[in-house]
């Protein structure tokens, strides 16, 4: 049985693998009867901080600082748009709904 088990749990792995695959490539969360796969597009990091040096070549004002500085109220109140960032690859989660 434990054979039986390893077998379906590689082909059940190997159809999860395919179907994330499909779905990263559409690119949009599908459902179909009980099972859904959760597309996530990854997370983006802005680097406020370095958006702030590059703009005012020093740190925020007092306005802007308790203990350590607010970097990104700096950077929207200089009205700055060309802020880097990093974003997390896109993912897929599946599952059984109920």
């Amino acid at each position: 049985m434990m054979l039986e088990w390893e077998e379906i749990q590689r082909k059940a792995d190997e159809l999860k693998a395919y179907i994330e695959a499909e779905v990263l490539a559409i690119g949009k969360t599908q459902t179909v009867g009980n099972v859904r796969a959760t597309y996530s597009a990854g997370r983006k990091s802005y680097d406020y901080e370095i958006a702030w040096m590059d703009y005012a070549d020093h740190t925020p004002d007092e306005e802007y600082s308790k203990i350590v500085y607010d970097y990104c109220a700096a950077a929207i109140a200089a009205e700055l748009t060309d802020i880097l960032y990093t974003q997390s690859p896109s993912s897929v989660a599946v599952r059984i709904l109920a």
